[in-house]
């Protein structure tokens, strides 16, 4: 789960910064590859926090950080 997180993570964050800059010179194509990238930058969060919860929960160690 943590190497889809990742790839996902990685593969958006290109895809949104492509986007960005193809949006200056084509609009409706930057704009629509930066959208995709941005779904796939929010479906890395969730596939991160979900590996991460198993791991705390997992083992019964939680432990709280006052920030």
């Amino acid at each position: 789960m943590r190497r889809i997180g990742i790839a996902l993570l990685v593969g958006g964050l290109i895809l949104f910064m492509s986007g960005i800059y193809l949006s200056a010179f084509w609009s409706a194509v930057g704009t629509f590859i930066g959208i995709i990238g941005g779904i796939a930058k929010g479906s890395a969060s969730y596939f991160l926090a979900k590996t991460c919860q198993k791991k705390l929960y997992g083992e019964f160690k939680v432990e709280f950080y006052m920030v």
